[in-house]
């Protein structure tokens, strides 16, 4: 995530954030990139269409200090010709604003440490406003009830809170607009929700590649493997956990499973599947996957059947066998982008459907 590159700057920089989006655009809201003094940047807001632009802008930020919002606006057919020539048929609001590392923004830590224990929290941010002061003003709030931030009016105040409030119950980011004392504020409000965990058990060759990439998503990738010799943490140098465990005994509670959560078996071993499975299915993860054929996954249930171990029918549900896509996987990285994708798109909420058949917009965003 790109507040943690945040927080570990060394110079000045600013950060440009997509707060509003009309039409079609490569990213949603939420988009950030970091743009540091020296010219070096972090992350993208765009295919690369506005970037070089913002560069440019950004340099006018860091002399004036303070945020500004900047409009690109592609609905036109001239912009192709006259504009950027981006061709994305959107209009794209992005905010810009200075950083000092002296003085990290208070929200910016708030997130990131909310992210870090794995909660949720909801920020609203002002993006348009009659007072330019207003411009990049806060709230915001997490799981725990802590909040803090204030747009400095009153009643503005109490409309940011109240949808920061109802955006932590919904899990969902939105744009909103608040009629004031001093006329009508645009803010974007967004749920940062944790990393994607994934457990991983079985640390054999074909492991390698599967963390590497979960990895490059930003997922906090944890390894178990029995076998002392496989659970070397210089095999899995991007790996935020690697151990050796027993199957049969390893706390399963420490592993705070939840929605957010996805679960891999690749052992390659019936019977360590089967014990696995057996203190598994019924875990509350987003996604339970069982390396091997569909014939070898139920195998696994009828034994659980046998040894007088009931499932249910939504763990069932959430058990996947042959794991990933079909994407005519052969090689260890391949079979690794095949499961990793399955994984995204089932914490997404996704089918995994080619786009080009998708008749609906790429982005789920409320109007």
């Amino acid at each position: 995530m790109i507040l943690d590159a945040c927080t570990r700057i060394r110079q000045p920089a600013v950060l440009a954030t997509v707060v509003r989006v009309q039409g079609s655009a490569y990213r949603r809201p939420g988009a950030r990139m970091l743009i540091a003094a020296d010219g070096g940047t972090t992350g993208m807001v765009s295919g690369g269409c506005l970037e070089t632009d913002l560069a440019e802008r950004a340099k006018e930020v860091l002399r004036a200090g303070g945020s500004q919002t900047v409009v690109y606006d592609m609905r036109s057919p001239d912009d192709i010709v006259w504009g950027l020539g981006l061709g994305c048929d959107g209009e794209i609001r992005v905010l810009l604003e200075a950083l000092d590392p002296e003085t990290l923004p208070p929200w910016c830590t708030f997130a990131v440490e909310s992210r870090a224990r794995r909660g949720h929290a909801a920020i609203a941010t002002v993006f348009g406003a009659p007072d330019p002061e207003r411009i990049g003003r806060r709230c915001w709030i997490d799981d725990r009830g802590r909040r803090g931030g204030t747009s400095g009016i009153k009643d503005l105040d109490a409309r940011m809170f109240g949808a920061v409030e109802e955006a932590l119950r919904e899990k969902l980011s939105r744009n909103h607009t608040w009629e004031t004392a001093v006329g009508v504020c645009s803010g974007l409000v967004e749920v940062f929700r944790p990393r994607v965990q994934l457990h991983l058990f079985g640390a054999g060759a074909d492991a390698v590649p599967l963390v590497e990439q979960a990895a490059a998503l930003d997922w906090c990738v944890s390894v178990y493997d029995h076998r002392e010799p496989f659970v070397d943490s210089a095999r899995f140098p991007r790996a935020t956990e690697v151990r050796c465990v027993d199957y049969g005994s390893f706390e399963i509670d420490r592993l705070s499973i939840d929605g957010r959560s996805a679960v891999l078996l690749m052992t390659h071993h019936f019977l360590h599947d089967r014990t696995l499975l057996e203190r598994l299915i019924e875990a509350p993860a987003a996604y339970l996957g069982v390396l091997g054929p569909r014939r070898r996954r139920e195998r696994l249930l009828e034994q659980l059947a046998v040894d007088g171990i009931e499932t249910s029918r939504q763990a069932r549900s959430r058990l996947y066998g042959p794991v990933g896509f079909d994407i005519g996987s052969e090689t260890p990285e391949e079979i690794a982008l095949s499961a990793i994708s399955e994984i995204q798109a089932v914490i997404s909420g996704r089918d995994g459907g080619s786009l080009t058949e998708v008749n609906r917009p790429l982005h789920d965003w409320p109007p």
